[in-house]
């Protein structure tokens, strides 16, 4: 049948821009067309949804906004999306187009791949879902329908956002729950919970890879349900199982991205991408650079065709997007497989009866001869015991950099593992092992009465990281001494949250000033402070009153604490020179010099016998002098000219 002259879109303009020229293939969800850019005069692959997508209000709106954001998403391993509209009740994408076949068509040409052309094709792949992934984005139908190789070796992944777009526009069509994607590809966490990441399309990925190994997917059944219940239940077999010669390390790719548990996959396609290029170097057959894409003139590269962005010109849907609509299954019926875990799928009886033989069997295939180790119970022992024991597993050892509080294992020694024992892990992974810190919870040590410092010292030797402090004003204990702590002495203390200790930060200095010096003395020796001494003559203080202490008045202080306490002894004195024998007049501008004033009682002669006071006296003090013809003293001061005088 020509399907060119029997669509009635081919010739015709969609948008007065994008004349169609030809049909290219139909999918589940759109047909495929070449078109002709009138505006940019260029080739373009024209997506038209199907009628029954285009009629719904809901999916148009969603459709255009998923759009756009994929228009965002510019990487050379990814079909660019140049444009989206709708017309006459089409809605459309127009798409980078691309010369060549998609991957399926290389598969049903080839059969299977080699190891090192397999990888060489995961790469390109893998990096263009990277970027997607670090955009935010998750593709959701990953398959090899969607894979497209180009005439001139380069990879290319295509239909980004339009299973979100579909899923959406299938909601609450059914009670029973839909299933978006294609059920060869679908993660476990899709089927069985609804949901979807970056970890999906990593499962994805995982089984096209095994199915670029083994030219077949790893479930097969009579129905799309069956299929995707296999993938809940069953491991994904190591494709060496099919095909001898797959290097292990090729194995181990395929089972970690497969992995039932998305905890236990690669975290996006990035991280898988890395675990590729670590393999592709050492296999057999592979270039001396990491894969950058298929390379033209590989091996079973295919003849020179024209497709697009889409599915391939085949109109076989075995392996094109669908919707499948499952019976009911509660989110929490969806659980990590461990020993001792039952899960409840509510299954029809006779469904039930063949899923137990086959879980029987996986259970009895994963505990004698499976590919996956069990983690030993590390809980106590030393670094050393568990860095043997997992080495005897085959399993490498890391230790966190941070303990963790445990009441299980004595401070050193293992508390926890990841994974934990009895889980799985495959030969070479790495446990993950955090030390104990010992209980969180002890009885808080006694530290009051005790130096800050001290208390700090002793805290940390129990594992109490977080000590925090309160001054608090105390007449009894000197400053720095811890008066209380919470908790209290002896209670439960949780070793996290950390202690409060009270310490005394002493009391206010009283204010001494201008008391006398006994008065002020005894002041201060009964606050429980020693008083030391010194005196300093002063204008505007009188003797013996206190001018001002060290510490200052209000300043912190503690019992047992020293002040200085300085002590008027009046105005500055001065010295009063001896000027007996002086002449009178000599004296007296000698003595007003110093600023003393002078009086003078004169008896007889002109000499001074004797004055008062002697030593020193305050500056203005007034110096009383007596005469006599020689004075006391014997000659003194002028004797030349009394004796000229004379």
């Amino acid at each position: 049948m020509d399907m060119t002259t029997a669509d009635p879109l081919v010739g015709a303009t969609l948008d007065q821009r994008y004349y169609v020229e030809s049909r290219l293939a139909g999918g589940g969800m759109a047909t495929v067309y070449v078109a002709h850019d009138l505006r940019l005069d260029r080739r373009v692959a024209l997506k038209v949804m199907h009628p029954s997508l285009a009629q719904d209000p809901q999916f148009v709106r969603r459709f255009i906004n998923e759009a756009h954001a994929v228009a965002k998403l510019s990487h050379p391993n990814v079909v660019q999306v140049y444009d989206q509209g709708t017309d006459q009740g089409h809605v459309y994408l127009a798409m980078e187009y691309v010369p060549g076949r998609a991957l399926r068509d290389l598969l049903n040409l080839r059969g299977r791949l080699a190891p090192h052309d397999a990888l060489r094709i995961m790469a390109p792949v893998l990096a263009g879902l990277g970027a997607a992934h670090q955009a935010g984005m998750v593709h959701r139908d990953v398959k090899p329908e969607n894979v497209l190789l180009t005439r001139d070796g380069q990879v290319k992944v295509v239909d980004f956002g339009l299973a979100r777009v579909v899923e959406a526009a299938q909601e609450g069509l059914t009670k029973t729950g839909t299933l978006m994607g294609t059920a060869a590809y679908l993660a476990p966490e899709q089927i069985a919970q609804s949901v979807s990441d970056a970890r999906t399309d990593v499962y994805a990925c995982g089984i096209m890879l095994y199915e670029l190994l083994t030219g077949a997917q790893p479930h097969t059944g009579d129905s799309a349900i069956a299929v995707a219940y296999q993938h809940v239940n069953q491991d994904v077999p190591p494709p060496s199982r099919t095909v001898e010669g797959i290097p292990p390390e090729v194995d181990a790719l395929v089972a970690r991205a497969t992995e039932r548990d998305p905890r236990y996959r690669p975290a996006d396609a990035g991280r898988f991408l890395a675990a590729v290029l670590d393999v592709y170097p050492n296999l057999a057959g592979a270039g001396p650079h990491p894969p950058a894409g298929f390379a033209a003139g590989a091996p079973g590269a295919l003849p020179p065709a024209a497709t697009a962005a889409g599915p391939s010109g085949s109109e076989d849907d075995s392996n094109s997007t669908l919707v499948v609509e499952l019976p009911d299954v509660p989110d929490d019926d969806y659980e990590d497989e461990r020993p001792g875990r039952r899960r409840d799928l509510r299954y029809p009886l006779l469904a039930a009866a063949a899923l137990l033989v086959v879980l029987l069997a996986g259970f009895g295939w994963w505990m004698g001869f499976g590919r996956y180790e069990q983690v030993p119970e590390l809980v106590g022992m030393s670094q050393e015991q568990a860095e043997q024991e997992l080495s005897a597993q085959g399993l490498r050892i890391s230790v966190a950099d941070e303990g963790v509080y445990s009441d299980d294992a004595d401070e050193g020694t293992v508390a926890e593992s990841t994974p934990a024992a009895s889980e799985r892990a495959l030969p070479g992974d790495t446990v993950t092992v955090a030390l104990s810190l010992g209980p969180q919870t002890v009885p808080m040590p006694e530290v009051v009465g005790l130096p800050v410092s001290e208390a700090r010292q002793r805290l940390r030797e129990a594992g109490f990281e977080e000590v925090n402090e309160e001054q608090q004003s105390s007449q009894e204990h000197p400053a720095g001494t811890v008066l209380s702590s919470d908790p209290e002495p002896g209670q439960d203390a949780d070793r996290a949250a950390g202690v409060t200790l009270a310490v005394s930060e002493g009391f206010d200095m009283p204010d001494v000033t201008g008391m006398n010096r006994e008065d002020a003395r005894a002041q201060l020796e009964s606050s429980g402070l020693r008083v030391s001494v010194t005196e300093q003559a002063s204008d505007s203080v009188p003797r013996d009153q206190v001018i001002s202490t060290d510490p200052e008045a209000g300043s912190a202080v503690a019992n047992g604490h020293e002040v200085t306490m300085t002590v008027s002894t009046g105005p500055e004195q001065v010295e009063i020179p001896d000027v007996t024998g002086w002449r009178v007049n000599d004296a007296r501008k000698e003595l007003e010099e110093l600023g003393f004033e002078v009086e003078v009682h004169q008896i007889m002669g002109n000499r001074v016998a004797a004055y008062s006071p002697t030593g020193r006296a305050e500056e203005g003090a007034t110096i009383e002098l007596w005469t006599s013809p020689f004075g006391n003293g014997g000659p003194g001061r002028g004797d030349r000219d009394d004796r000229d005088e004379d």
